[in-house]
């Protein structure tokens, strides 16, 4: 295999992850310009929502295939040394496990997987038994 798809391949995987985040957080960071200096609190118009998905998916296509374009010439950079590079190896496989982690723990930190809260435990104990609220005690 010539080290050029390899690299596109070393360069896209961790990509997929790095682009998904920067397009999350650039679109994050734009509806909040929106919504702070645009749109406020009133009703936003239905292009916006339309629109947007769209546009999140165009970014996020954009960033990966640059990464994987990054390592495409990388890679066709580095054809000329016969060896191959473990730590790039290493550092790709590395970034990948880091994020396959960090998305298989999120849940975790949100509080979705676990042991539940004394207030849920209460909430479901009370809905049981055929209440409409419960509280309690501070």
């Amino acid at each position: 295999m010539k080290k050029r798809y390899l690299y596109a391949l070393l360069f896209g995987i961790p990509g997929f992850f790095i682009s998904v985040m920067l397009s999350l957080f650039l679109f994050g960071t734009l509806f909040g310009i929106l919504w702070i200096f645009v749109y406020g609190d009133n009703p936003w118009p239905d292009s916006i929502t339309d629109v947007s998905g769209m546009l999140l998916i165009l970014a996020f296509l954009i960033l990966w295939a640059g990464l994987i374009a990054v390592g495409y010439f990388v890679g066709k950079k580095l054809e000329t040394t016969p060896t191959l590079n473990k730590n790039h190896i290493q550092l790709s496989s590395g970034l990948t496990i880091l994020f396959l982690i960090l998305i298989l723990f999120q849940p975790f930190n949100v509080g979705n997987l676990g042991p539940k809260s004394d207030s849920e435990v209460c909430s479901a104990y009370c809905l049981s038994k055929g209440y409409a609220a419960s509280g309690m005690p501070p």
